[in-house]
C-alpha cells in the first residue's frame, strides 16, 4: 500500500470509528496442535527480564517473577526452562509443528538476550542452557520472511487492519485494540488514553503509576530488610510483577482473538509451513548453531529470499486487494491472449502473445511467470507495444500446454511473477570445498611477475583479434 492510499485508509478509520481491514487473506497458517504463549517484562534500564508468564493457548498462564534478575543465580528460571523443553519435545514428535503467540516485538528481544545469555553459558545448568538454545532458535526463525511458527500478535494486526491512529501511535497494542473492540464508542479518545500505560514488556513508569521505581525501591528495600519486613517487601515486588506479567497476557490473548475474528483464509502457505516446520525440527533435533562460514550465510541468505517470495506469491495469488495493488505497480499484468502459436495442440513448443493496456509494466526477458488460477507457467520472451495501443508480452509456455481452455485467443489473462523458490546448497557446498581465496582468504593470490605489455593499446588489442 502506498503512502497516499495508507493517509485515505486512516482517514476513513477515524470517520466510521473502526479498523478497516486491509486484506482479504491472512500471512498466518491455523494454530497447530502445539500453541503456547509467552510474555515477558523487562527491566527498562537493563535487558533482564524480570517477570515471565508463559503457558498453553487456552488456559491459565504460569507467572513466573524474579525477586532479583540481576543476580547471577538464575535458579529461578527452572520452571520456565522446564515448559519450553516439554514444548519443544511436543513440536519434535509432531514434526516440527509449532505456534508461539507474543504480544509484541519486545517479547521476542527478551528472549533473544535470554538465548544469548545462557545458551553457552557454562555456569547454568543444563536445563538453563537448553531453554537459551531454545530461546535462541526463536530469535532466529522469527528473521525468516513467511515463517509460520512465532505469530507476533501486535504485527499481525497492523499487517491485516488499519485505524485512525498514526503510524507511531499503531505500535501501541492496546491502542489498536480500542479500534477492533465493538463495545469502545470513542475509539480515538480511548486508544489515545490507553497509549499512558505502555505495552512493550516493560512497568509503567507515569507520575500516577510508578510502578518501576517502586519496584526499585523495594528491592533496595529488601535488600536491609529481614524477617517479616523482608517478606512484606517481596510480597509486594512478585504482587506488581505478577500483574504486569498477567497484563501482557492478556493483551496478547485479546489480540490474538481480535485476529482470529477477522475470519481470513489463509491459503497458499503449505510450503512455508513446511519450512518453518523443517527449521525448528532440525534446530530441536541438532541444536542451534549460528551461519558464520560464507557459504552458510549465502544459503541462510538464499532461504530468506525464497521465503520473501513465497510470501509474496501467495499473497498476490489469493489476495485480491492486495493483487490489485500490485497490478497498479506492475508486478500483476492483467491483459488478454491476442494470439496463439501451438503447431502440435496440446504440445510443445507453444508461445502466446497477451495484450495488455497497462501503463507500468515491471516484468523483464526471462522472467518466469504464471498465468493465474491455472497450471500454466511460462517465460518472457519479449515486450513490446501492441499494435492497437498499450504493451504485447510474449510467452514462451513451459508447463500447462494441454490447456486449451486458458490457451486460446480472446482469453483474459493475469500474468504474475513465479518465485523460483529454490536455494542451490550443493553448488554452495562445492564452492566451500574449493575455499576460493575471494571468501575465505585474507590476502591475494600471488600471481608473480607478469610481462610488460609493448606497443600502444591500439596495437595490443589488435594482436588479441581472432584472424
Amino acid at each position: 500500500m502506498n503512502a497516499f492510499d495508507e493517509a485515505l485508509h486512516r482517514v476513513a478509520a477515524r470517520q466510521h470509528g473502526r479498523a478497516i481491514p486491509i486484506r482479504r487473506s491472512s500471512i498466518l497458517s491455523p494454530d497447530p496442535a502445539t500453541t503456547i504463549g509467552i510474555a515477558t517484562i523487562k527491566i527498562v534500564t537493563e535487558e533482564q527480564v524480570q517477570a515471565v508468564a508463559f503457558g498453553r493457548i487456552g488456559r491459565d498462564p504460569h507467572i513466573l517473577f524474579r525477586l532479583d534478575p540481576i543476580s547471577r543465580d538464575v535458579s529461578d528460571l527452572e520452571p520456565f526452562a522446564t515448559f519450553l523443553a516439554s514444548v519443544a519435545d511436543d513440536a519434535y514428535a509432531d514434526e516440527g509443528a509449532l505456534r508461539i503467540w507474543v504480544p509484541h516485538a519486545g517479547t521476542l528481544e527478551a528472549l533473544d538476550v535470554l538465548g544469548h545469555r545462557y545458551w553457552r553459558n557454562q555456569q547454568a545448568s543444563d536445563a538453563i542452557r537448553r531453554m537459551g538454545e531454545i530461546c535462541r532458535l526463536i530469535a532466529h526463525e522469527q528473521t525468516f520472511p513467511g515463517q509460520q511458527t512465532i505469530a507476533d500478535a501486535a504485527a499481525l494486526l497492523r499487517a491485516h487492519v488499519i485505524t485512525g491512529l498514526t503510524p507511531i501511535e499503531e505500535g501501541h497494542l492496546n491502542a489498536v485494540l480500542a479500534w477492533l473492540d465493538p463495545s469502545v464508542r470513542q475509539p480515538l479518545e480511548e486508544s489515545r488514553e490507553r497509549i499512558r500505560v505502555p505495552a512493550s514488556g516493560v512497568l509503567p513508569n507515569t507520575p500516577d503509576l510508578p510502578l518501576d521505581d517502586r519496584v526499585d525501591r523495594l528491592r533496595r528495600e529488601a535488600k536491609g530488610a529481614s524477617g517479616s519486613r523482608r517478606a512484606a517487601l517481596q510480597r509486594e515486588i512478585a504482587s506488581i510483577l505478577s500483574q504486569a506479567a498477567l497484563r501482557e497476557w492478556r493483551l496478547m490473548v485479546e489480540a490474538r482473538d481480535a485476529f482470529l475474528r477477522l475470519a481470513l483464509p489463509a491459503p497458499g502457505l503449505s510450503d512455508l509451513v513446511a519450512d518453518s516446520a523443517k527449521r525448528i525440527n532440525a534446530g530441536v533435533e541438532y541444536g542451534h548453531f549460528p551461519a558464520r562460514s560464507p557459504e552458510r550465510l549465502t544459503i541462510q541468505l538464499g532461504q530468506m529470499e525464497v521465503g520473501q517470495q513465497r510470501v509474496d506469491q501467495a499473497s498476490v495469488e489469493n489476495d485480491p486487494v492486495l493483487r490489485a495493488q500490485s497490478r497498479s505497480a506492475g508486478a500483476v499484468v492483467h491483459g488478454r491472449i491476442s494470439s496463439v502459436n501451438q503447431p502440435q495442440r496440446g504440445r510443445k513448443p507453444c508461445n502466446i502473445q497477451v495484450d495488455s493496456d497497462q501503463r507500468v509494466i515491471r516484468f523483464r526477458r526471462d522472467d518466469r511467470v504464471k498465468i493465474l488460477n491455472s497450471n500454466v507457467r511460462g517465460v518472457v520472451r519479449g515486450i513490446n507495444m501492441a499494435p492497437g495501443g498499450g504493451v504485447r508480452v510474449a510467452l514462451e509456455i513451459t508447463s500447462g500446454v494441454k490447456s486449451n481452455n486458458v490457451l486460446a485467443v480472446g482469453t483474459i489473462v493475469e500474468l504474475l511473477e513465479e518465485g523460483f523458490g529454490f536455494v542451490n546448497i550443493k553448488a554452495l557446498n562445492t564452492a566451500r570445498d574449493r575455499l576460493p581465496w575471494a571468501f575465505y582468504s585474507d590476502a591475494m593470490p600471488s600471481t608473480g611477475m607478469l610481462p610488460q605489455p609493448s606497443g600502444s593499446l591500439l596495437d595490443i588489442v589488435r594482436g588479441t583479434r581472432r584472424p
